[in-house]
């Protein structure tokens, strides 16, 4: 194995567990704040957020896409990730973040294979 994937694969997992983290304990007063002044950057931090999912989880597949395990995880979590705020209640389920999810996540997914095959 090569170590750059080695380490590239860790960063992916550790992230994919932060999401996991953040995405599922209380949400904080800032939040209430956020959405009583009327800004909706919810959309924009979960395109982000799973923007670079996508970028992390293409990076640890191999240029001949071999290792989708990590892609596949990515998208699968995409969208888990929002069905879990049905269950928990103290927070909201919202399609339209979980289809802004998975579009980032395809976004960085399709980004990696463009710039590899531009090499």
């Amino acid at each position: 194995m090569n170590i750059g994937n080695f380490y590239r694969k860790i960063l992916f997992y550790s992230y994919l567990a932060y999401i996991i983290f953040m995405y599922t304990r209380p949400v904080s007063t800032g939040r209430y704040l956020e959405e009583a002044s009327g800004l909706d950057l919810d959309k924009f931090f979960h395109f982000i957020t799973f923007l670079f999912l996508g970028l992390l989880a293409q990076l640890t597949n191999n240029a001949k896409n071999e290792y989708t395990y990590g892609v596949t995880l990515a998208l699968i979590i995409s969208l888990f990730i929002e069905f879990t705020h049905v269950m928990v209640p103290y927070r909201n389920f919202e399609i339209l973040d979980g289809l802004i999810n998975i579009i980032a996540c395809v976004i960085g997914i399709l980004i990696v294979n463009r710039y590899r095959r531009q090499q």
